[in-house]
């Protein structure tokens, strides 16, 4: 089960960064492609939230890979802002600003130790992202 969290804090990590310089003609592309809709991607990255309520040590970056695919979605098409409502993002986001821990602060680690802190805040990137449902 560690191992199956691990490959997806890595997945979703790797398309946060990917979609980020995609257009979004590419990006409907990539959906397309791959067979799914952008309203199933948000349903899971509700449903790995849901699951991840409180930061777990073996996969610290998670929550916040997951904030950051959200936003790129939210911003990407207002129609996905609906989706993430929809699916209750609002509660789970507050439930993070409250669960949130100095762990999920770094990007690099020395096996359990925080080496590089990220640039923006966990709960900067929370902010954003009720705010971005707010102005809808």
């Amino acid at each position: 089960m560690s191992e199956e969290n691990k490959i997806q804090e890595v997945m979703v990590g790797l398309a946060a960064n990917v979609f980020r310089y995609m257009t979004r003609h590419e990006s409907s592309i990539v959906f397309e492609e791959a067979g799914i809709t952008e309203a199933q991607l948000a349903n899971k990255l509700v449903q790995i939230l849901k699951k991840h309520q409180y930061p777990p040590t073996k996969v610290p970056r998670i929550r916040r890979f997951v904030i950051e695919l959200a936003v790129w979605m939210m911003k990407d098409k207002s129609e996905n802002i609906d989706s993430f409502k929809g699916m209750g993002m609002e509660v789970v986001l507050e439930g993070v600003l409250e669960t949130t821990s100095e762990l999920e602060s770094f990007n690099v680690f020395s096996g359990t130790v925080g080496l590089h802190r990220h640039n923006i805040t966990t709960q900067s990137l929370v902010d954003m992202a009720l705010e971005l449902m707010e102005d809808r």
